[in-house]
């Protein structure tokens, strides 16, 4: 079978498109030669016409294209969608970026704006920024399938530093054409639910087939990289737990409460803030107009879904542990004894109940702190595979 990258064409600021799609056009036929016929390749070319985004310090966030891009992929029924656009994009660690590959949701960004040799005060040349386009839409697209980067600066997926490295990566080698045709099987996702009623089935499935690619997102978003991008999440959590954690009546519940009740309640804490995470920073399962559910929709959802539950998990874990520590080293064993009203709170289960019960209400008051940190930065983990 044939599988289908769509090229979207997508001006943001410009009134007049044909030299954007005139460099676009001429790109995409060298993008398919490069592709040819034997890999199973076909691009289709198609535009997206006014989107409402808006710049900040000139520059416009990907992830409102990606955004875009996760409707579009569905209602054109294209495997994989690159979008072309020819404003500035904005980077998190660069100081600009020319291309967001997202393997999770099978979309890439692309930015002519920095392509065109005349942006660096040279004359414009149309050819030359057509075949940078050509490279960079290749480079982009092997992302998405998963090819990793090569050593070689003659390479198409030479991890290139400059604009002006693109013009010498053409190559592709056999064991690239070998790896792309072995991969895109498994990174298209082209399947739907059949209808609203088997939805839940068809979800498991898509789960199943996609365990690997699921897990392979959830490492690179990397629990404690994504938890270093949520720092009001965090000073909000450890403000709470350090009220708590000299409260007397905490120490009531420790000394009272049955350690069971308190596991119960640390696994409510922990997806209950997975939930309030999930809520602020997914985008959410994008359905097409028909109703159908994409298993790439169901991928994406499951590896956001388990991201920030790692995330949270381990918080807790860190609190609990950091609590339990603060007990047995520096906390006055006469306050355990005269501080809970029932009983002393001086046994090692106490102890444990106790930084339970706390790491709980913590994560539970981070996850409402943490839904004034950057969506943008967050998204850019969870979605982001790298910025070119």
């Amino acid at each position: 079978m044939d599988y289908v990258v769509g090229v979207m064409r997508t001006s943001v600021e410009i009134t007049d498109d044909e030299e954007f799609n005139a460099v676009v056009d001429a790109a995409l036929a060298r993008f398919r030669r490069t592709l040819a016929p034997s890999l199973g390749v076909r691009a289709e070319v198609f535009s997206f016409l006014g989107p409402h985004l808006t710049p900040n310090a000139g520059t416009y966030a990907p992830l409102d294209f990606l955004r875009i891009g996760l409707g579009e992929k569905i209602e054109r029924d294209v495997h994989f969608l690159l979008i072309v656009t020819e404003v500035d994009l904005a980077a998190s660690t660069l100081s600009f970026s020319v291309a967001l590959p997202s393997q999770l949701t099978n979309v890439g960004v692309v930015s002519t704006k920095r392509l065109d040799p005349g942006f660096w005060g040279e004359g414009g040349d149309r050819t030359r920024t057509a075949d940078r386009l050509a490279r960079l839409l290749v480079h982009t697209l092997g992302h998405l399938l998963n090819l990793p980067h090569h050593p070689e600066p003659t390479n198409v997926m030479y991890d290139f530093r400059s604009v002006e490295e693109l013009d010498g990566m053409d190559g592709v080698t056999s064991g690239q054409r070998e790896e792309i045709v072995r991969n895109l099987p498994i990174e298209a996702r082209e399947r739907v639910s059949r209808g609203t009623h088997g939805r839940w089935g068809f979800a498991l499935r898509a789960l199943l087939l996609n365990a690997r690619g699921i897990g392979r997102a959830v490492r690179r978003a990397n629990p404690f990289r994504l938890l270093g991008r949520l720092p009001t999440m965090m000073t909000a959590a450890l403000s709470v737990v350090i009220v708590l954690f000299f409260s007397p009546e905490m120490w009531d519940v420790a000394s009272t409460v049955a350690l069971y009740q308190l596991v119960i309640f640390s696994l409510l804490a922990v997806f209950g803030a997975t939930f309030a995470l999930y809520r602020t920073f997914a985008f959410g399962a994008v359905l097409g107009r028909d109703r159908m559910l994409s298993e790439s929709a169901v991928v994406t959802e499951a590896a956001t879904v388990l991201s920030l539950f790692l995330t949270v998990a381990l918080l807790y874990l860190i609190f609990v542990a950091a609590l339990y520590g603060g007990i047995v080293t520096i906390f006055p064993l006469r306050l355990m004894e005269t501080w809970p009203t029932v009983d002393p709170a001086v046994r090692p289960v106490d102890h444990i109940k106790l930084s339970l019960f706390i790491g709980g209400l913590g994560v539970l008051a981070g996850s409402l702190g943490g839904r004034a940190d950057s969506r943008d930065i967050v998204r850019g983990v969870l979605f982001v595979d790298e910025e070119s």
